[in-house]
């Protein structure tokens, strides 16, 4: 049976390696763990109001959702801002940022990432920002708009900056 948990950093390490698998399967972006853990994972994880979301089926990670508080300073934020730079400058400070949303491949279409969305954004309040691609037929940029996330502008290299206000309105 699969579960969904919502965990703080410290309690995000012991699945550190399980993350980093499927995270490799999916998005193949790290050369190796040790990189990841600490570009990525590691860096993250003690950010303010760091929270991971992750769908377990036994010992098994079926999929993952992180994200944390961002502001000006930070890489994304200031990216967008010099990108955007006609955007509102509420949109890049005290914002929770949707930085990475992984679901087994064997395991997409059950909604899963859905719900590890769902969990990873619940009792948030302010707004929030991710970055996905602007692919129109793919499932994460489908997910996040059936969600309520809506364009804000684009980036270089088929990237699209998504916002959204929270609470996200509740799906009927």
């Amino acid at each position: 049976m699969t579960t969904i948990e919502l965990l703080d950093g410290e309690a995000a390490d012991p699945y550190a390696d399980r993350i980093f698998a499927l995270y490799d399967a999916v998005f193949g972006r790290f050369p190796d763990k040790a990189d990841w853990r600490e570009q990525l994972f590691d860096r993250d994880r003690v950010r303010d109001g760091y929270r991971l979301a992750l769908a377990l089926d036994g010992d098994r990670v079926l999929g993952f959702a992180w994200g944390y508080r961002g502001e000006r300073g930070q890489h994304w934020p200031d990216l967008v801002a010099r990108t955007l730079p006609e955007l509102p400058a509420e949109w890049v400070r005290d914002h929770f940022e949707l930085v990475e949303l992984a679901v087994d491949p064997d395991a997409r279409r059950t909604g899963l990432g859905g719900g590890l969305h769902d969990a990873l954004l619940e009792g948030l309040t302010g707004r929030a920002l991710l970055g996905t691609t602007l692919a129109s037929d793919d499932p994460a940029l489908r997910l996040y708009k059936s969600r309520g996330w809506s364009t804000l502008g684009h980036l270089q290299d088929n990237r699209q900056v998504m916002g959204a206000y929270l609470p996200l309105p509740k799906r009927g």
